[in-house]
Parts: structure tokens; sequence; C-alpha cells
């Protein structure tokens, strides 16, 4: 697998969004790959667990990441509306091809976000490999594609990402007509809450993740830490983190060349 760099990830998106926008534009990098391309033929979801019947389901832990793109709705309610579904299209496609790439399963696409799973494996090189996908994504977007946009006076797009780590269960909710598989559990809704939590460039995580890393240095105590859930008389605390991933980004275009796609489940600790 040849290096796959923050440039190209911004070829991807730009080109996608140049090519769905009817602009002739000639870019410098080349792109060898294409994230619309791999979306021919493969739906998203977990390979594990396309095979439930209606109601069945199944837990397995996992690392649950949701991407973002902030404040878009504001954009949605001011820009052009094909200009805007052709931009979220462009970048949310190059989540999908990140994650993928880091050994990560895109689950669904939610609205202006994507939800995706990385299962373990070895948990802890896991928890990195998901950690690395976000900072990755984030970099691409705020260093490749915003500078582009900034220089054709479309307004830039911000990001962020929340992770967390736990048992999550997935279920084929519907009818034998219709149904999705649907994924369930407290790491699953906590993670999302992270993502909410996130100002945009940012990453946070809960804490069952943080403690698979417990030497990382790149993790701070959120300043809004712990989230605090009562049930009758009873309290519990939960912390949450910052993670610093800017000081990380200059080495993953290596891990994904060693990576090379292979899903984080079928690495496991020597």
């Amino acid at each position: 697998m040849s290096l796959y760099t923050r440039s190209q990830f911004g070829a991807t998106v730009i080109n996608d969004f140049a090519h769905r926008r009817n602009r002739n534009e000639v870019l410098e990098k080349s792109v060898q790959h294409s994230a619309s391309a791999a979306l021919e033929t493969r739906a998203l979801g977990h390979p594990d667990f396309e095979g439930l019947d209606i109601g069945e389901r199944r837990t397995a832990r996992m690392v649950s990441v949701f991407l973002d793109l902030t404040n878009f709705t504001g954009r949605t309610f001011w820009d052009d509306q094909d200009e805007v579904v052709d931009l979220a299209h462009a970048v949310l496609s190059g989540f999908i091809e990140v994650v993928s790439l880091f050994g990560g399963h895109p689950l669904g696409l939610r609205g202006d976000g994507l939800y995706a799973g990385f299962s373990p494996g070895d948990p802890s090189f896991t928890a990195s490999m998901a950690l690395s996908a976000c900072a990755f994504a984030l970099d691409g977007v705020e260093n490749e594609v915003n500078p582009w946009l900034d220089r054709r006076g479309i307004a830039h797009v911000q990001a962020r990402a929340g992770l967390d780590y736990g048992p999550t269960t997935f279920v084929r909710s519907g009818s034998h007509d219709r149904s999705e598989i649907n994924p369930l559990g407290f790491a699953a809704n906590f993670a999302a809450k992270c993502e909410k939590q996130a100002d945009s460039w940012e990453i946070v995580v809960g804490d069952q993740l943080h403690e698979l890393l417990p030497d990382y240095p790149f993790f701070v105590e959120h300043e809004d830490s712990p989230k605090r859930y009562t049930r009758d008389d009873k309290t519990e605390s939960y912390k949450f983190y910052d993670y610093r991933w800017r000081n990380t980004v200059k080495h993953l275009p290596g891990v994904i060349e060693r990576l090379g796609g292979t899903p984080t489940s079928r690495i496991h600790s020597r």
C-alpha cells in the first residue's frame, strides 16, 4: 500500500466536491484513493453483525466514534442547498475512507456526522487507532480542505470527535420487510455526548477509553468533567478527557501504511 498522506485525503475530498460543483479544477496533488469508488460496492455497517435476524442481538466490546461537522446547521440555513450537500458528502466520504484505512468500520451516517466502530483485537491498540483516525481526519480538513475553500471564497468547515469504549449491543430492529442494525450501549451513547461536548478541532473521550491508554501523555481531564448520573439515592461519576491530538499527526501516515486497512479486530497483543 502506498503512503496515504494528509494531502491525499485533502485531494480526495476536494476533487469530489469540485467535480460535483462542475468546476474544472486542476489539482497539483495526485489522488490514488477514491472514497466514492470504495462506496460503490460496500454498504456501511459492521460485517460481524449484518446477519442478525429481527430482534436478534449480539454484544461485543468496541470503541465507538462520532466524527461530526460542527456549526453545520447554520450553513444549511444560509448557503445554497446543493453546495451544502456536495460539501458534506465530500467530507463525510473522506471520513469513511480514513476510518476504514485505520481498521475501523463505518457504521452509519447521522446527518452531518459519521458513527464508526473499532473492534478489538487488542483493546489498547484499537483505542490508539480510533484516536489516530480522528486526528488524521481533523488535521486533513483543517490544513488541506479549508485552505482550498478559503481561496475560493467558500466558508470553511469545522470538525470534532467523541469516543468511548465498552460493551455495545447490535440488534436488528424493525420488520422482516424493513429493518436496520442498531448499536446500543453506554459507550456509544457517551461517545455521542463527548462529541457534543467537544468544540471545533477537539477530540473528547470517555473514561473507559482513557483507561486503555493510561501512559498516553495527551489526555487532560475536561473542564466540565465528571458527568454525574443519579438514580434514586445513588450518584456515580464518570470522567471524560480532552485528547491533545496535534502532536501525533506527523506519525499517522506511516501508521496507515503499516496497517494497510486491516481491521483492528484481527490485530492481537503478543
